[in-house]
């Protein structure tokens, strides 16, 4: 088919998936070639891996038979067991016995064959509860292989226990990294837009002048996210980096496809008008015309969001003197780290220590010291009027010089190392970024402020170049554009500073969601992780991190007996091993849980299901006996 042919169709499927068959057939005993497997695949109950289908499969020990389920008729092992084989025993009895290690109550081995289209292999997958023992394995394996067609057949490693039996398993297996590798395509926000397609360099975003009704395909790793319509990156993203996170709080469209630049399709859209969707295996290109895109994109007019400041206060406050209350003193960063300092002593675990913030008082004050206030209203003013976009970046960068450049206040100094001092031996601090216009519900407001450290007595890295640094943050184009896009005053916001101890001997670093993000309403906390002190929100090119899902602590017995970590991908700075220890990550887990609990009925008091409440976690290894640090929450908006 011509791309002339393709561009008249309804619409243009990049990905391609396997023929849809319907089939009556409850099941196989072989599988002789595709169409049989395609007559009983279904999508798989979890989205870890884009283009993927998966076909339930049943090997009765007793009867020495082998079942390949029709999985779109029997979504659980269970329902077809029940239902065709008539077993007696309930769901539970089901689940204790055929997930267990040994024979004693055992009739089943139970496993999914998922074939992966991006790399054309079929790979046998226990679930993770599963103690499947390596001869009952070697057993499963051998039986399907006989029984199917596959030129590639492999033994998935999908959890730490299974990694560790790899060596003795004498079959042949692949691991999470390499299925993880050879995705060409992942779906990072699964919406719908209308604007202009355009292709650009990363490191030329300003000189394309991009706008907010543009659709951008890059090849390199994005660190700030303009304000775009949407976005086709060649570059796989973790479901925590900054572009995923600010994607899905903005509901633009947001794909990953490898192949995006040597697309003839999507080049020969370039510079034209389109509607974009992303679906879970697949994203949508269709050529629209400009009265369609100026019907699609017609602004809708949109409440201003005025947010609450006190600038009263005129005292350094103690960890302990903060609360959820506090963010209209201090901002959400701050106030979310009171609530955790409480709950750290009821629930022993570790935060920074020399733990305080800098109201927003110091910054008001300084704001007006330096004359940037009146630059401020100044530039709000004439944005609303001209949305001048050249003539904003030179404001902006004016406001940064001069609040950087203003000396501080003698006062606020010296009250800053009292502090420092009064609370520790700590001499290396790390002042970071809270705003009233971040961490809240519906604004997350990740990666747009900086956070700088430190070092009392320094001239390199002083106290007062750290605080002024972190001030002037507030006014970076991004964070006033993408305040901007959810229509937040920019009178009302304000910049104040939680300060604590850095972590200059840190051996792991890493941010966790307190909720399953790749299946829904269901167990599991979602964990990314690095070596030291690379970023797990902003990797360098080519940089992947562990991410995995452990399900310690959760209110399952079936799970939590196990001590399960399930595996999606290896970090590649640590030779193919897990960053963390299997320990380290249920401890995290097990802590993940304790604090989502007191922030789900306490602090939120959430409507939401309590599985599909999720948190933004941040967390640290430090030191050579690598203590678990948890250092910031926040609201994951979704």
């Amino acid at each position: 088919m011509t791309t002339a042919q393709l561009k008249n169709h309804l619409f243009v499927l990049f990905i391609l998936t396997s023929t849809f068959v319907i089939s009556q057939t409850k099941f196989k005993h072989v599988l002789t070639s595709e169409t049989d497997f395609n007559a009983l695949k279904t999508t798989p109950n979890t989205n870890k891996y884009g283009n993927t289908d998966a076909l339930k499969v049943v090997f009765d020990i007793k009867q020495q038979q082998l079942y390949f389920i029709n999985s779109k008729k029997y979504k659980y092992h269970y329902n077809f067991c029940k239902g065709f084989l008539e077993i007696p025993e309930t769901l539970k009895e089901f689940n204790n016995s055929n997930y267990k290690a040994q024979h004693k109550n055992k009739r089943f081995l139970l496993g999914n064959i998922n074939h992966y289209l991006a790399n054309n292999t079929y790979n046998l997958e226990l679930s993770p509860i599963d103690d499947m023992q390596i001869a009952d394995i070697k057993t499963f394996y051998e039986a399907i292989k006989k029984a199917t067609y596959f030129k590639s057949f492999n033994f998935f490693l999908n959890t730490a226990r299974l990694e560790h039996l790899n060596a003795v398993l004498d079959i042949p297996t692949i691991s999470a990294s390499d299925l993880y590798g050879d995705q060409t395509y992942q779906a990072v926000s699964t919406q719908k837009s209308y604007g202009c397609l355009k292709f650009v360099a990363v490191d030329s975003l300003k000189q394309y002048n991009i706008g907010k009704h543009d659709i951008i395909v890059i090849n390199q790793p994005i660190l700030e996210l303009p304000i775009t319509a949407g976005v086709i990156t060649t570059i796989l993203q973790t479901p925590l980096s900054h572009i995923s996170v600010l994607g899905k709080n903005r509901k633009i469209p947001i794909a990953a496809y490898t192949k995006a630049m040597q697309s003839d399709i999507l080049k020969s859209f370039d510079n034209q008008y389109v509607s974009f969707e992303v679906a879970l295996d697949t994203f949508y290109i269709k050529p629209i015309s400009k009265e369609q895109f100026e019907r699609k994109t017609k602004k809708q007019k949109k409440a201003t969001l005025f947010l609450e400041k006190n600038t009263t206060i005129k005292t350094l406050i103690n960890a302990d003197n903060l609360s959820q209350n506090s963010i209209n003193t201090v901002g959400g960063k701050a106030a979310n780290f009171g609530v955790l300092y409480d709950l750290a002593k009821k629930e022993a675990f570790n935060i920074p220590e020399s733990a305080f913030a800098i109201p927003f008082y110091y910054y008001e004050a300084h704001l007006n010291t330096s004359g940037a206030d009146s630059l401020v209203k100044q530039m709000i003013y004439d944005y609303k009027i001209n949305q001048d976009a050249n003539k904003l970046s030179v404001q902006l960068k004016k406001i940064q010089k001069l609040i950087k450049k203003t000396p501080l206040d003698p006062e606020l100094i010296s009250k800053v190392e009292a502090k420092i001092k009064s609370l520790g031996n700590h001499t290396q601090l790390r002042f970071r970024s809270s705003t009233n216009a971040e961490d809240i519900v519906g604004f997350s407001g990740a990666g747009l402020y900086d956070s700088k450290t430190g070092i009392v007595g320094s001239k390199k890295k002083s106290i007062e170049k750290a605080i002024k640094k972190v001030w002037s943050s507030l006014w970076y184009e991004r964070a006033f554009l993408e305040r901007d896009y959810f229509n937040i005053d920019q009178n009302s916001i304000a910049m104040g500073i939680l300060v604590h101890r850095s972590f200059p001997n840190e051996k792991a670093n890493g941010v966790a969601i307190t909720k399953n993000l790749y299946r829904k309403n269901y167990l599991g906390n979602v964990i990314n992780v690095q070596v030291g002190d690379a970023s797990v929100v902003k990797p360098e090119d080519g940089v992947t991190c562990d991410q995995v899902i452990c399900y310690s602590g959760s209110s399952s017995k079936l799970y939590n007996d196990k001590r399960i970590v399930e595996i999606i991908s290896h970090s590649n700075l640590n030779n193919g091993k897990l960053v963390m220890t299997e320990a380290e990550i249920i401890t995290l887990s097990e802590q993940l849980e304790k604090i989502k609990k007191h922030y789900y009925y306490n602090v939120y008091k959430s409507k939401q299901k309590y599985l599909e409440f999720g948190l933004d976690i941040e967390f640290k290894l430090d030191g050579e006996d690598r203590a678990l640090y948890i250092k910031q929450v926040r609201y994951f908006n979704d």
